[in-house]
């Protein structure tokens, strides 16, 4: 009996000293196009994530070569379990993407995120976490001695009449920081969505831009004889090139300036710079003023991949950023806008005076995405900002005529290459 016992024993002391392996915890692969100071405070919410869970993130951050790292991997079939769809939810990555729809944090996401994460069957792609939110930010000292009420202003022509009065006080309309092409490409995107695809649009042309059939020689020339007008009445800054965007929200900020036709976080970045600074924000005007678009693009928009072998793990992930307390944490670090309706940063500014301006327009506002990713191939955003160049330069029939021909040779160039 002794040396029974005695044997148990050393059975188990011996198991006793063997190491039984860890279950392997769920892993999932997540790509971002974040960066610096934003691309720290995802990794911080992603360590919570972590601790809170089990689940390990492989979180990967391309930078430049984010986009062609995506292509590459979607020609291959081996897509992340979540990525960023960076404004291509629909468009680009919609055949690769799961329907959220019947996730818990779809009903909280606003309106304007919704719209654009929605494809035409109604199935959800992802979650607007964040948005880049475009409109018309403007100076409300410079528009107050310049007598002008923006909550006025609705159409193309109320636009221009508040831009004489800003240039009769001797201030500069519309400021674009054309050295950073996006600037300009933005700027182009407000004028041609007034003159061709948003509600009260002069020239209805969403159809033919969609299915190819879209005339430039007419109505690319009317868009871009909109830029020469404003360029030839002195409404915009004659350092165009040479400005950046620094230039244009310090200029914005200083008072030097009524508009700058950009996203909503050049308003924080001007209170950087111009602590103080009174500014507003309003959406653009369309050609009649039927409506005003606010520009509502994806920022921080996450994804599932419909062939993910962890799509469990994926939705917890994507339900711990949608969390409002994780949401406002990377609103602050973008200086960008809630995508979601139950979120609120208090003493943000720049989120403050969108919600003032969704009281002022009310009805008036509609949603959009950016004109580019909802009208062009994909490629045309530089090419946008070279065309405004071109004519800013050139205010000719000449530099219209160069502007569009370029327009027009890439956006056909690039429909082919996307086989259309």
């Amino acid at each position: 009996m002794k040396k029974v016992l005695s044997m148990i024993l050393m059975l188990g002391l011996l198991l006793s000293t063997l190491t039984v392996p860890a279950m392997a915890a769920d892993k999932i692969e997540v790509e971002t196009t974040l960066s610096d100071s934003v691309l720290e405070a995802l990794r911080e919410i992603v360590a919570e994530f972590e601790k809170e869970t089990g689940i390990e993130v492989d979180l990967i951050a391309p930078g430049p070569d984010y986009e062609s790292i995506l292509k590459t991997r979607m020609g291959s079939d081996d897509l992340p379990d979540v990525w960023d769809t960076h404004g291509w939810a629909v468009k680009r990555y919609g055949e690769y993407l799961e329907p959220l729809n019947d996730q818990s944090w779809v009903s909280r996401m606003d309106s304007s995120a919704a719209g654009i994460v929605t494809d035409k069957d109604g199935n959800v792609l992802g979650a607007d976490l964040t948005l880049s939110m475009g409109g018309c930010i403007y100076n409300a000292d410079v528009l107050e001695e310049a007598g002008v009420d923006p909550a006025a202003i609705r159409s193309l022509q109320d636009f221009y009449d508040a831009c004489a009065k800003i240039k009769a006080i001797g201030k500069v309309p519309v400021y674009i920081g054309g050295k950073d092409k996006g600037n300009a490409s933005g700027f182009f995107a407000a004028i041609a969505s007034a003159m061709l695809t948003a509600t009260g649009n002069k020239y209805d042309q969403r159809e033919a831009l969609l299915d190819g059939s879209f005339d430039w020689d007419q109505y690319g020339t009317e868009v871009m004889k909109e830029v020469a007008f404003m360029v030839n009445e002195g409404y915009i800054n004659t350092d165009f090139t040479t400005a950046d965007t620094v230039a244009q929200c310090t200029a914005i900020g200083n008072a030097e300036c009524g508009f700058l036709w950009r996203h909503a976080q050049n308003i924080t970045w001007a209170r950087q710079y111009v602590p103080g600074a009174n500014l507003g924000f309003m959406p653009y005007p369309s050609y009649t003023g039927e409506k005003m678009a606010f520009m509502s693009g994806e920022y921080q928009c996450l994804g599932v991949w419909n062939e993910s072998k962890n799509k469990e793990a994926a939705f917890k992930y994507v339900e711990f950023l949608a969390r409002p307390e994780n949401i406002e944490k990377m609103c602050r670090a973008q200086g960008s806008l809630p995508g979601f309706s139950d979120v609120s940063v208090e003493d943000d500014y720049a989120i403050n005076v969108f919600r003032k301006a969704q009281e002022i327009y009310g009805d008036a506002i509609e949603y959009t995405n950016l004109f580019d990713r909802q009208y062009f191939p994909n490629g045309m955003w530089g090419i946008m900002g070279e065309a405004i160049t071109t004519v800013v330069m050139n205010p000719t029939d000449d530099g219209i005529a160069e502007a569009v021909q370029n327009l027009k040779t890439n956006y056909l160039d690039k429909r082919e290459a996307d086989g259309n």
